[in-house]
This record gives structure tokens, C-alpha cells and sequence, in this order.
């Protein structure tokens, strides 16, 4: 989890990781994480599930962040269906995701 925070952290400070972010295919990894059938909406309102949704927040806030500073990023989501995938957890981790699909 430190690592997940850690890439969310220098995101939001650096168009560079962002874009290597892009590059690696880091964001396809991201997002199919959060595919994950563990990840469940119903699983994250359970108020025993903090790190789940702490691991949530922390890819959301990073894929934000790489959507909001590189410009080939939208296409790049739109590939991996990345609204369909982050539009499940608006009921759990609202203000991310709003942003999140506003960028798409």
C-alpha cells in the first residue's frame, strides 16, 4: 500500500511519472485491479473495509492525476474502458471519481 500512495503522491506533483505511467502500461494494471472481484461495492460499505478502500482511493487518485496531466491519457483510458470500470465506486469514494470521469 505505501508503494500505491507513494505513485498517487509523485503524480500529483509530476507530469513526468505520469506520462511513464502511460508508457509502462501502468494504468491498464491499475485499472484492472480495481476489476477485482474482492473490490466489490458491497465490500467497501462495510465499515470494517478501510484498507480496501483505502487501496480504491489511492489508484482513482493516482489514474486522476495521470488523466489531468497527460494529454494522451484520455485515449489511453477510453481503450481499457476506464469509465466503466471507476463508475462503480462513486457511492464509495465520490470525489475521485467524479473528477476522475469529468477528465474522460
Amino acid at each position: 500500500m505505501c508503494r500505491l500512495q507513494l505513485i498517487w503522491c509523485m503524480s500529483d506533483k509530476s507530469d513526468a511519472v505520469c506520462e511513464r505511467i502511460i508508457k509502462a502500461g501502468l494504468h491498464n494494471d491499475m485499472l484492472n485491479k480495481l476489476s477485482w472481484n474482492t473490490l466489490s461495492v458491497e465490500s467497501l460499505n462495510d465499515p470494517q473495509s478501510n484498507k480496501k478502500r483505502d487501496f480504491v482511493e489511492a489508484h482513482i487518485g493516482a489514474l486522476h492525476n495521470v488523466v489531468r496531466r497527460v494529454a494522451t491519457a484520455r485515449g489511453a483510458f477510453r481503450q481499457c474502458q476506464a469509465v466503466d470500470v471507476v463508475q462503480k465506486f462513486r457511492d464509495v469514494t465520490e470525489y475521485p471519481v467524479i473528477l476522475l470521469l469529468l477528465y474522460e
